[in-house]
């Protein structure tokens, strides 16, 4: 192995090393008290290391929230992909629970990427309508259910508005903390058939 490679590995490293300590004070202390300082403390490296891979704390959030959106793409594709078990609606009632649910099962996680402005659900924006390969699955499984009658067709822009409905939901569900909830698995389902309901053939 070369320098070069030896350097690309350290590197990878040191990085799952920072977000690692991020994570462990978000969860611990809130987004809104993590700091360099305290993520340098906690690996027991100078502040001015944490700077050598990055510029500043945001940068740090967008690099988690890549890992955590790659983790909600990677579940939604597999329930989309999941043709011959359910149906189109099933598919998509089971896809908005799970988004649901995987952004409240790391609630500290959701609430520091959405304070911290980092858009990463939205990243593709490209002036019309927001767009990436996450909401680009969820519209051809919504052209999927057009095609076969069971979703209305001429809805505008149905996958970020879903997208932007259950983001919001979430949001409300952590900072009054709903998803602590004995019910809030029934209080989830509830909202995704509303949801639903809408755009229902």
């Amino acid at each position: 192995m070369g320098i070069r490679d030896r350097r690309d590995i350290e590197k990878v490293e040191m990085k799952k090393k920072i977000k690692g300590a991020a994570i462990g004070l978000i969860e611990q202390e809130g987004y809104e008290n993590l700091s360099i300082r305290k993520i340098a403390s906690k690996i027991e490296y100078s502040p001015t290391t944490i700077y050598l891979y990055y510029k500043d704390k945001a940068a740090i959030i967008t690099d988690i929230s890549d890992d955590l959106y790659h983790k909600v793409e990677s579940m939604a594709a597999a329930i989309i992909n999941s043709k011959t078990a359910h149906s189109i609606d099933q598919r998509m009632s089971n896809l908005l629970n799970s988004f649901i649910m995987c952004l409240c099962g790391e609630p500290e996680m959701a609430k520091a990427i959405m304070y911290s402005g980092t858009n990463v659900i939205f990243s593709g924006n490209t002036g019309d309508a927001p767009h990436n390969s996450g909401i680009g699955l969820l519209d051809h499984l919504i052209e999927d259910g057009i095609a076969k009658k069971e979703l209305k067709p001429n809805i505008t822009h149905t996958s970020w508005m879903i997208i932007s409905a259950l983001l919001g939901f979430v949001m409300g569900s952590i900072e009054n903390q709903l998803y602590k909830r004995n019910d809030f698995g029934k209080l989830a389902e509830d909202f995704v058939e509303i949801l639903m309901g809408g755009i229902r053939q």
